[in-house]
């Protein structure tokens, strides 16, 4: 006879009412007996369809959204904080369980680093002002991809994703996966494939940085700043203070050929015992050809590497030229003497011009002439 969960039922109830009647503790062992045989029997019904109950849910609680996840972590403390400080729909799409993203989010010591590199910040709190906000939420804003949920192994080498920010970020794979920003350092990934319930994360070792607030994060520094700051530059920046031109190159976009400190050694070397610093241009015409030899290292124009041509480029003295020649090592400039200067470094960007480096300083014809 099949035994169904109605009979048990029933029985059970009988059981009950026996043993309330004559307190037989027997009874009521048979009762729970009764009792856990329906428990068994309704829960193989219940799971007879698949799945324990519970065990989706279980599931679906295990996965954090992303935002959660990030505040959660001992090693994400200062991205969360970043995004406390903004007020942005980011934060929003890192809390909505119903999208699907990608976000790249820098460990803290990426963004020790990053906050160490700046000269304005020190701490993501220091973004208060709305503007600054506004540079903070582009930033976070570039590690996100809301296109889906790019796990690792749908990353492949130069693949480009679109951010929410609106700029683009290069995908490399070299055995690692890498990010690569407007800066071109590369992000590595550190740790990857972390799933949340609305989308992937991975843990990078360096912030990244879109084109748009490059400038308003790392402000250039001025030309005159930038041969100061220049240890290889130092004897040009003693030149520049002895002719009393520090001021000259604040006004106007210049491009500045400075000699190295090897370069003007080699002048020292030269012009004999009497001259060992540029404190030895001591004499009125003196110090007029140490003013014309600096002016004949500037050109009232910005010319980058790829713009340097051969041919004539006008200096900042009256009637003076320095020549773009090719060399036998590759492009050089010609002075008024009989030695070309090459090229050492290129492109040195300040926020009104531009320097290259050379191995010769320049001299004038008009500086050729008090010199002698």
């Amino acid at each position: 006879m099949m035994i169904t969960r109605g009979f048990l039922k029933k029985l059970a109830m009988l059981l009950m009412g026996i043993s309330m009647a004559i307190g037989c503790s027997k009874g009521n062992d048979v009762v729970e007996d009764v009792e856990k045989e329906i428990s068994k029997e309704e829960g193989q019904a219940d799971g007879a369809e698949g799945e324990t109950p519970g065990e989706e849910a279980a599931d679906d609680e295990a996965l954090v959204s992303a935002a959660e996840f990030i505040q959660s972590e001992d090693s994400l403390t200062i991205a969360a904080e970043a995004l406390k400080t903004i007020d942005d729909a980011l934060v929003e799409k890192l809390s909505d369980e119903n999208g699907k993203l990608t976000f790249f989010v820098p460990s803290n010591k990426a963004f020790t680093e990053f906050l160490a590199s700046l000269k304005a910040y020190t701490d993501v709190l220091d973004f208060d002002e709305d503007l600054e906000k506004e540079i903070l939420a582009q930033v976070l804003k570039y590690h996100a991809v809301i296109d889906g949920a790019n796990f690792s192994t749908e990353l492949s080498n130069g693949s480009i994703l679109q951010t929410l920010q609106s700029e683009e970020i290069k995908i490399t794979v070299d055995g690692d996966v890498y990010i690569i920003d407007t800066t071109e350092i590369h992000a590595q990934i550190t740790t990857a494939d972390i799933e949340v319930a609305n989308g992937v994360l991975h843990i990078i070792d360096k912030v990244l940085i879109p084109e748009a607030v490059l400038e308003a994060l790392f402000p250039k520094s001025s030309l005159i700043d930038l041969v100061n700051e220049s240890d290889d530059l130092s004897m040009f920046a003693n030149a520049i203070a002895e002719a009393g031109l520090e001021t000259r190159f604040n006004d106007g976009d210049y491009t500045v050929f400075a000699p190295t400190n090897t370069a003007i050694e080699t002048l020292f070397k030269v012009l004999g015992d009497d001259y060992n610093s540029f404190q030895d241009f001591s004499s009125i015409l003196e110090k007029q050809a140490l003013k014309e030899i600096i002016l004949g290292h500037a050109v009232e124009q910005v010319i980058v590497r790829n713009d340097l041509n051969v041919g004539e480029l006008p200096t900042l003295i009256s009637g003076d030229s320095i020549e773009v020649v090719e060399g036998a090592g590759g492009m050089a400039l010609q002075d008024a003497s009989d030695d070309q200067a090459h090229f050492v470094e290129f492109d040195i960007e300040a926020s009104n011009g531009i320097i290259h480096t050379i191995d010769k300083i320049l001299i004038p014809q008009k500086a050729l002439l008090l010199l002698n």
